[in-house]
């Protein structure tokens, strides 16, 4: 209402004080936002400054060579090394500079040991992977370096035959054995943590005896807890005849 009598006669303010109210300001934002043209803005129409800028989804080519005013190709004084390997890809891309520039950034594989011109001749995506599994391994490896040869005397074999026999004793866990059996049944099912190694003593422990608990012996370590089946012999104790 107030924009329709303020262009019946423009000089006239209709209630509209020269101090800022909430009438005011709002009958000025109305006419602003009539004023602006719908859809002149977007995201990939406006500056990165305003929260836009387009998505470099293709690169522009390489920039072409330079030459001296004679002919001769322009050359610049590099203080490094320039290495001989037999590698020339390029990688060329942009990067921001500053708020309003990008740069055209581009590496060489005459810049890089042969190692690493080797490494990144191949795809991120080929290469990615690899890392990434390697250093696992790795940080694995070296995190538990400090336990190699180490045989923790709970992990023999008696003493999980022995922790095989409290479970039977106290019917440890019947909630889960049943779950893993009613699967079982359905047909060929992995469970893991039946056939997967648990403690990470393993690679060296699959022949050690504890000679203190003699009537727990095994020749070979078995599942370290009652399984799914383990329901067959709850009333068998895992004891040795001999004893």
């Amino acid at each position: 209402k107030l924009l329709e009598l303020q262009q019946l006669d423009p000089k006239k303010t209709w209630g509209i004080s020269s101090e800022p109210s909430s009438v005011g300001v709002m009958a000025l934002l109305m006419r602003a936002r009539a004023r602006a043209p719908l859809g002149a803005r977007g995201v990939a129409t406006s500056v990165v400054r305003l929260g836009g800028s387009p998505p470099f989804l293709h690169l522009p080519p390489a920039p072409p060579p330079e030459f001296e005013p004679d002919g001769t190709p322009k050359k610049y004084p590099l203080h490094q090394p320039i290495w001989d390997h037999g590698y020339e890809w390029e990688h060329w891309t942009l990067l921001p500079a500053g708020v309003f520039h990008t740069v055209y950034y581009g590496d060489f594989a005459q810049d890089y040991p042969p190692y690493w011109a080797w490494l990144q001749s191949y795809p991120m995506w080929v290469v990615s992977p690899i890392m990434i599994v390697a250093a696992i391994t790795f940080m694995v490896v070296f995190q538990n370096a400090g336990s190699i040869g180490i045989r923790p005397k709970r992990y023999t074999i008696e003493w999980m035959q022995a922790n095989r026999e409290r479970e039977r004793m106290e019917n440890t866990n019947p909630v889960t054995r049943y779950l893993d059996r009613r699967r079982t049944e359905r047909g060929g099912t992995w469970i893991a943590q039946y056939k997967l190694p648990w403690h990470p003593y393993w690679l060296w422990m699959h022949d050690t005896h504890d000679p203190d608990y003699p009537e727990f012996y095994l020749p070979a370590p078995e599942s370290p807890h009652l399984d799914q089946n383990s329901y067959k012999r709850m009333n068998v104790t895992f004891k040795n005849e001999e004893e």
